[in-house]
């Protein structure tokens, strides 16, 4: 087999097979990593994709917006979308929200719709379907304010309380479920999937944060899947449930671990964030014990070089078996951003970072329908392309001296 030398950093090596089922590559003089395409880790991987909070809510409405989807959806080839139906902030309160997260909700009061709202992230949204995104998912971080204890979208007042009240839960499903049903009317977008949550275990969603989020307890979310199951079916909406959506692993399988039968029979995929990777063998035997495909839906990290990025991807992929992997911030002003532009919406300049090129490695040579196979070594994703014969490796290395591959 091939071999190509490089630096510090992360690699791709295509191999084109006849009937080879194993590839033999070479690490320098005595390191050999076996690929055995026999091996299945993840028989279908389902693709890359980013969230559009918050970055779509200010780029949809840039003179140069077509340049940033091109970039995300043609040049890195990302094809599952995460579009985020906002809450709407309570208008008689001070707004604490970063300029980029205050999402328009679509409900600013009971009884009242505005389908104009969210017109930037929809705008984005749209260009992602028409350049080839398949996937599309859609996520709430809080309910509409008027259905909260603490009449904001921000929080609870401690944190740790539920705010959506009990009264307003099936309205909040049916909220959600409303929301899919007409932008697919209006936008012709048709969701795939669907949760009524993000990081419902995490004790930060305070009243006067810097964006929407809402706490909810492992028993509201056996209440609320039921629920939005029901609301969907009703608006004619054909889309799946996902949960749980938390920060961290192991929030993620205490919560999948105490669902009832009814709760997890209403889930398609189960998904979660990877912030924290405290518990990647328990998910992993947890999803397949569910018979449920796992996803990483949303990871991000302020390492300007790429390395923790790519890290993460090998082994998110390769150690829980997911089957999707999504990224959190397309652009951002720091050094979250695969590239960075000014998020207070004053500029429309942007610059592709160090990150964009980790990214493009895995997104643009491990396509969607790949199966992921298994390698003998601990920096590798191994990927085969049925439709074009063809094997995919790309590697990680975070040494600090030069390496082989």
């Amino acid at each position: 087999m091939n071999a190509i030398r490089r630096h510090h950093g992360v690699s791709c090596l295509r191999l084109l097979l006849a009937l080879q089922l194993f590839a033999a590559i070479a690490f320098g003089s005595t390191n050999v990593v076996t690929v055995d395409t026999r091996k299945v880790l993840v028989p279908h991987f389902d693709g890359w994709g980013t969230s559009l909070c918050w970055w779509a809510h200010v780029v949809g409405g840039f003179t140069n917006r077509e340049a940033y989807a091109d970039l995300a959806f043609k040049e890195l080839g990302l094809n599952i979308v995460r579009y985020n139906i906002g809450g709407g902030e309570n208008p008689a309160r001070e707004n604490t929200m970063e300029f980029r997260a205050r999402i328009p909700g679509f409900q600013p009061e009971p009884g009242k719709w505005d389908w104009s709202a969210d017109a930037n992230q929809r705008w984005m949204l749209r260009a992602a379907v028409v350049r080839g995104a398949n996937h599309v998912v859609a996520f709430a971080n809080s309910p509409p304010y008027w259905m909260t204890h603490s009449g904001s979208v921000t929080g609870s007042k401690n944190g740790t309380d539920d705010n959506l009240k009990r009264e307003f839960e099936a309205p909040f499903a049916d909220y959600l479920a409303t929301v899919a049903s007409n932008l697919k009317v209006l936008d012709g977008v048709k969701f795939d999937t669907v949760t009524p949550m993000n990081e419902p275990a995490a004790a930060w969603w305070k009243l006067g944060n810097r964006q929407e989020g809402t706490h909810m307890s492992i028993a509201q979310q056996q209440r609320m899947i039921p629920l939005l199951r029901a609301a969907l079916d009703r608006h004619g909406v054909r889309a799946g449930i996902v949960a749980t959506e938390d920060n961290d692993e192991h929030s993620a399988c205490e919560a999948i671990a105490t669902y009832d039968a009814t709760t997890l029979s209403n889930l398609s995929h189960i998904v979660t964030h990877t912030y924290s990777a405290n518990a990647s063998q328990r998910l992993r035997q947890l999803a397949e014990a569910k018979g449920k495909p796992l996803w990483v839906s949303e990871y991000g990290d302020g390492e300007r070089s790429g390395i923790l990025l790519a890290r993460r991807i090998r082994d998110d992929i390769v150690e829980k078996h997911a089957a999707a992997w999504i990224y959190w911030q397309f652009a951002d002003g720091g050094s979250w951003g695969l590239i960075h532009y000014r998020i207070d919406g004053r500029g429309t300049d942007y610059w592709l970072t160090r990150k964009f090129h980790v990214m493009a490695q895995f997104s643009r040579f491990i396509r969607p329908g790949c199966r992921i196979v298994e390698a003998s070594d601990t920096n590798s994703v191994a990927a085969y392309d049925a439709s074009k014969n063809q094997l995919v490796i790309v590697s990680v290395n975070d040494a600090h001296d030069s390496g082989t591959v």
